[in-house]
């Protein structure tokens, strides 16, 4: 009776320990979500920023919404600010306009 009861405080310590282990690992950021900063030089076309590397990006405002860029419709743009996953971009600084749209 004395063994039974032993060996189930042991499995019981055991799985609180694995517990706290994995937790603290649970609760660190994943690398992958942090926001990445860059610059992108692309064209506006149909209200659509796309990156000469041929990545649509989508421009949120500070409230998450998509940005209007009509106003920069058929110009090509050096922009710069912070990366997010699914491709939202948040900008740091002013679009300079670079020219027209190629």
């Amino acid at each position: 009776m004395q063994l039974r009861k032993l060996s189930r405080v042991l499995t019981l310590a055991l799985a609180i320990a694995i517990a706290a282990s994995s937790g603290a690992a649970a609760f660190r950021p994943a690398l992958a979500s942090a926001p990445v900063h860059e610059t992108y030089v692309g064209g506006v076309a149909n209200g659509v920023f796309k990156s000469e590397c041929g990545y649509v990006i989508t421009i949120r405002q500070r409230a998450g919404s998509p940005m209007d860029l009509s106003q920069w419709q058929n110009k090509r743009l050096r922009i710069t600010g912070n990366l997010l996953p699914e491709e939202f971009f948040y900008l740091t600084a002013a679009p300079v306009v670079v020219g027209p749209c190629r």
